[in-house]
């Protein structure tokens, strides 16, 4: 059995922060950089997850789904940065994956920007809900992106979540 004092020795940190890291301790700031090591040395050398105090709990639940999309890319100031298509999936009420993000321009912003998704068929044909980056994951031919809605979003969610 993996210990975390284990876990700390291998990433070079004191057992109290890989403690506070996996359980996910309130007021505990660390990297992202860091939180991500020790979760993927964890994983690594097969720590049992489900011994911590706080286990990680979604905030509300995901349904697995394929709807088609089309993605729009915005500008801090709003204007339009590319347009493209992915597929929704996981999707829940604060937020969704987008798998196989197809942009042509290839390119994201580099400063903060916001994402539009609209759905192209249905009772919602033309809803847009946006949202903001959380997460990529590139594929051999396109982006994955996870994007949380945001809270202005919450009545047109409510109403994607009616229909899926």
């Amino acid at each position: 059995m993996v210990t975390q004092v284990e876990i700390a020795r291998r990433v070079g940190l004191d057992v109290s922060s890989v403690n506070k890291i996996l359980n996910h301790r309130p007021g505990s700031v660390f990297r992202k950089e860091t939180v991500k090591k020790v979760l993927k040395v964890a994983r690594e050398m097969g720590y049992d997850f489900s011994k911590l105090k706080y286990q990680h709990r979604r905030s509300h639940a995901r349904k697995d789904i394929a709807v088609d999309l089309e993605v729009s890319i915005f500008r801090k100031d709003g204007t339009l940065f590319d347009r493209g298509h992915a597929v929704m999936r996981n999707v829940s009420l604060s937020g969704t994956l987008l798998s196989g993000l197809l942009l042509p321009e290839r390119k994201l912003p580099a400063e903060p920007y916001t994402v539009g998704i609209r759905l192209l068929e249905g009772p919602l044909r033309d809803l847009e809900i946006k949202g903001e980056p959380v997460r990529f994951v590139h594929g051999d031919e396109a982006l994955n992106m996870a994007i949380r809605f945001l809270g202005t979003e919450a009545a047109k969610v409510e109403k994607l979540r009616r229909i899926i």
